[in-house]
């Protein structure tokens, strides 16, 4: 009896895995067309294309409507607040943050002309892949550096292209902190805070917290030492510890309690493993040390999104080695993330999703940081041999 259900319901799946993958060529091809229409050939964005559009078929393949629930259930919020909610309740101003009507919106829109909800939703992440990469490759040519082919893993590297796969905000989330922190006029500030802040509240208020204290001790210190960074970035870290109680008190009415454990052992290592995208390591219990999966499946996770590891190293090193050079976006992106681990250490969600809308930020200013100063040693290096000799 079940051999011949699922053979009647064959031909059905089938057809709907052909209107899918229909849809997601359309929606590539549509990338492609806008892409095409810059003047020089960039190879990279067809291959973000080519990926994606495999990757999101072969995601309905495997899971079909339990894609929703594949990797993070926040994707199945996102269709709920799409296909039931919107639709029957309609659009309300006090839920334009809690239902992220800036993603949801648009899509719940599109999809009224019969395109799928969640691959519309996905399609959106792949746009703003695409616009962070092109804004990321546009900066680093204002500073003077040639764009090499060991540089493009930093700036949209297989983590980023995963989660352009998927259903979520994070890609958003990544192109609005780096318009934040690498924005040269008013206007550009402001929609980075804005669709930072309408998509998660607290990494708004991370991206604020991050420019005062960043403004505050250069101007206290123009001159920065790896003590004053040090400091500056504990005194982030506990100010985003006591901001997550008070948010609580605001947002949701609860009695105001002090966070807890703020200078402990336990919540110290924490931040070492978020800051290099180790948060499956569960230090504060010892019986269970990995998240339910296999070390093996972790690792081989680990190795094939280098980039979770390698950028955050690489930013650090880049801080702490050369701290004058690009001090201002250097220490922004430094401060906010720290407050933004503040925060979320007094929660109970913690996972590699909070350090992707900072990688993008972090990779570009290590690449910034290698290039310039290998561009110095070459200028040095032979006047210094020309003066031994």
């Amino acid at each position: 009896m079940r051999r011949l259900r699922h053979r009647e319901s064959e031909p059905h799946y089938m057809s709907e895995l052909a209107s899918y993958s229909i849809q997601a060529v359309f929606f590539a091809l549509v990338a492609v067309v806008v892409v095409s229409r810059s003047k020089k050939t960039d190879l990279y964005q067809f291959a973000l294309i080519s990926i994606w559009l495999i990757g999101v078929i072969a995601i309905y393949f495997r899971y079909r409507e339990g894609q929703v629930l594949f990797y993070s259930n926040d994707q199945q919020f996102h269709q709920l607040v799409i296909e039931y909610y919107i639709p029957i309740e309609g659009f309300h101003l006090n839920a334009i943050i809690s239902l992220r009507y800036l993603l949801t919106a648009p899509v719940y829109l599109v999809s009224l002309l019969g395109f799928s909800s969640m691959l519309t939703l996905k399609f959106l992440q792949l746009i703003f892949l695409l616009l962070l990469y092109r804004r990321t490759k546009r900066y680093l040519l204002s500073l003077g550096v040639q764009i090499r082919y060991w540089q493009l893993p930093l700036l949209a590297g297989p983590i980023m292209i995963f989660m352009s796969t998927l259903a979520l905000r994070d890609i958003a989330l990544a192109y609005f902190t780096f318009l934040f922190i690498s924005s040269k006029s008013l206007n550009q500030l402001i929609i980075g805070f804005s669709g930072a802040i309408l998509l998660r509240p607290h990494l708004g208020a991370a991206l604020i917290i991050g420019l005062i204290v960043s403004r505050v001790i250069f101007r206290l210190q123009p001159k920065l030492t790896l003590l004053s960074i040090s400091f500056t970035s504990l005194f982030s870290y506990v100010l985003g510890s006591f901001a997550s109680s008070i948010g609580k008190v605001l947002q949701n009415g609860l009695v105001y309690e002090n966070p807890k454990l703020v200078f402990s052992q336990i919540k110290f290592s924490q931040l070492a493993a978020n800051f290099v995208g180790l948060q499956f390591l569960i230090i504060d219990d010892p019986k269970k040390l990995l998240v339910a999966a296999s070390a093996s499946t972790l690792l081989l996770s680990r190795i094939i999104f280098f980039d979770t590891l390698f950028i955050p190293l690489l930013f650090l090193v880049s801080v702490y080695r050369h701290p004058q050079y690009l001090i201002r976006q250097k220490m922004m992106t430094m401060q906010a993330f720290i407050f933004f681990y503040g925060v979320v250490s007094q929660t109970t969600w913690n996972s590699t999703r909070q350090n992707i809308p900072f990688l993008a930020c972090m990779g570009v200013l290590a690449v910034a940081d290698i290039e310039h100063f290998r561009k110095v040693k070459a200028k040095v290096a032979p006047k210094l041999l020309t003066a031994t000799r």
